[in-house]
């Protein structure tokens, strides 16, 4: 068999860098394309200038990001975006029309968008194959369940079926894609990752603290990710709540996305002004700085299909505790953390357990750092992605 040495890769995606704040998918997208241009690729990616203002360049439709050639196609309306979540690409369709014949296969993230919907009705019409990454998004639960339904109706399943290879973070979201009609050999397990080399010199203790006016002494539970309803975080306060001392604080580290006043609320409620702190959305090294400084990451979702913020944790050698609801709990179990039921009283429990023991934290957090190496490495990650992209190549 011929062996694919360059390829013309395209990433769809609705939001792209610089707006991490968009949450996992924006960062996973850059990350693989951002590995994917270090192997000597031709990477572009398809996005829209939506972000929580709209993103300006002097050229929208022509930004070198980090090598990745990307396209920032304006929305007609960010406010429809925002409060609706409907993409509006407009010049999208007729630069895709021209274009989508110069690649070699297309990486989708995410498929109840319109940039979806254009992309597999082009590639369709040009014979170009494509992967799809639903990013947990597979099933239409949680949040407009019937808009999700419709949608899948006319466009979402075809986008599915259609995709000559899905991409499954876990072995419960491979489940979703069989109860959505796609057949099995389709189906890849790709997990997501992180730079580990971001991870090889970590700051020294105490910076984060020093910065919150923390004392050294002081326990410190921390979260990482968006500040939305589906994180849990009502559940976190009122956990914290039970396990609240003078010498254990909260820390909940990333941007609001309309569920603080809900959280300010119960804190106010709770006496835990004092205990609680919102540093907002930490990158770069600030964010290791907290990851470094807490006792154990805590991650109380409604639904997670995954969690890089966990990732990151692991890598720093900190324990996890989450809810069963999220995906990455069967490995998490007893060996990286500590899993609980979607309630106050397990999930403090839990918490507890991790405060009282500092040699089960110190064990937890051996192996997740050495899991991490082994295997959630976006070296590796991405690797395993350029081989099934090369296998769907050769096979058409």
């Amino acid at each position: 068999m011929k062996k694919v040495f360059k390829m013309n890769i395209l990433h769809v995606v609705p939001s792209f860098a610089p707006c991490f704040s968009h949450g996992g998918v924006v960062n996973a997208s850059y990350q693989i394309a951002k590995k994917q241009v270090e192997a000597c690729h031709n990477v572009s990616v398809y996005t829209t200038d939506n972000c929580s203002e709209r993103l300006k360049f002097e050229n929208n439709y022509n930004v070198d990001v980090d090598g990745i050639k990307v396209f920032y196609f304006k929305n007609v309306s960010n406010g429809i975006k925002n409060k609706l979540t409907i993409d509006t690409p407009v010049s999208l369709i007729s630069y895709l029309k021209k274009t989508i014949d110069k690649f070699d296969i297309i990486h989708i993230h995410e498929h109840r968008h319109s940039l979806a919907i254009a992309t597999h009705r082009y590639a369709q019409k040009n014979n170009i194959p494509y992967v799809l990454q639903a990013h947990g998004s597979v099933l239409p639960f949680f949040q407009k369940e019937k808009l999700k339904e419709i949608f899948d109706k006319f466009w979402g399943f075809d986008i599915l079926h259609d995709a000559s290879r899905v991409f499954a973070l876990t072995e419960v979201e491979k489940e979703q894609y069989l109860k959505m009609g796609v057949r099995e050999d389709k189906i890849e397990i790709v997990p997501l990752g992180i730079n580990l080399d971001e991870y090889q010199t970590l700051p020294s203790k105490g910076k984060f603290k020093s910065k919150y006016n923390l004392n050294d002494t002081d326990k410190l539970i921390l979260f990482l990710g968006r500040i939305h309803k589906i994180k849990g975080l009502d559940l976190l306060i009122k956990s914290f709540n039970r396990v609240s001392n003078d010498n254990v604080k909260l820390a909940i580290v990333g941007g609001d996305y309309g569920f603080r006043e809900n959280l300010d609320e119960l804190i106010e409620e709770y006496g835990l002004t004092d205990k609680v702190i919102f540093p907002g959305v930490l990158t770069g090294e600030a964010k290791i700085e907290a990851l470094v400084d807490c006792d154990m990451f805590v991650m109380p979702s409604r639904y997670e299909s995954f969690t890089t913020s966990g990732l990151e944790a692991m890598a720093c050698g900190k324990p996890l505790v989450l809810t069963e609801n999220n995906h990455i709990q069967t490995w998490v179990k007893d060996n990286v953390g500590l899993v609980c039921e979607f309630n106050e009283k397990d999930l403090s429990e839990c918490i507890k357990t991790l405060l009282k023991n500092e040699t089960l934290c110190e064990t937890f957090g051996k192996n997740g750092r050495e899991l991490i190496e082994n295997k959630y490495d976006w070296n590796k990650v991405s690797k395993q992605i350029e081989c099934i992209y090369e296998k769907i190549i050769l096979e058409y």
